[in-house]
């Protein structure tokens, strides 16, 4: 998914300022499907405008002049064209899960614990704002749009669920068997001694 067509996708709700696009990202649930810089925004607002997909309106808020984006006919074109292109899978990048993956014996896992629980009080956080949004009496989601939500609210119940076990399993020392055919544990732990010339911490 593009920075451009993920524009033309909120501005189909409804002509919006590059504030009010930039609170979209912003939210606590943003990065559940898409997340985006600030600094992004204007140069790609201004590349849809310049190309004839978007277009600017001048309204008028408190004695204040704010400049609103619209889409064209051809904008609403590229949009729905974009939403029938089957989408690809979502790449993922998580520093915790690139962390545990190679975290190895000589690290204390106590660091380790607490790094899930960080994820764990974020998690829940964000999961308290998922459950309320659809019911909090300003926010615009669709039908479909309730679907969506389900799935990042059964997504991040599951995340808990596997904070829970992995801390659990840290604490007691009891953490499933890995497959290493060649032995690689050990000469990892060789190698990072005779690097660092550390013994054992653990």
């Amino acid at each position: 998914m593009s920075v451009e067509h993920t524009l033309l996708a909120v501005l189909s709700f409804w002509p919006s300022t590059g504030y009010n696009i930039k609170s979209e990202f912003e939210h606590k649930a943003a990065g559940l499907y898409w997340g985006m810089s600030y600094g992004s925004i204007y140069p790609k607002l201004k590349k849809l405008e310049d190309e004839g997909f978007i277009y600017t309106v001048e309204q008028e808020d408190e004695g204040r002049k704010k400049k609103l984006y619209e889409l064209t006919s051809k904008g609403w074109e590229e949009f729905e064209n974009w939403l029938k292109v089957p989408p690809s899978y979502p790449v993922i990048k998580d520093e915790l899960l690139m962390k545990m993956s190679t975290w190895h014996e000589d690290m204390d896992y106590d660091i380790l614990i607490t790094h899930l629980t960080k994820r764990k009080e974020e998690t829940e956080d964000i999961l308290r704002f998922v459950k309320e949004w659809p019911q909090n009496g300003y926010s615009y989601i669709s039908k479909l749009g309730t679907l969506s939500i389900r799935f990042a609210e059964m997504r991040l119940e599951t995340e808990l669920k596997w904070i829970a076990e992995s801390i659990e399993a840290l604490k007691k020392d009891d953490l499933p068997n890995g497959q290493d055919p060649h032995g690689n544990t050990e000469k990892l732990l060789e190698r990072r001694r005779k690097a660092i010339g550390e013994k054992k911490e653990k």
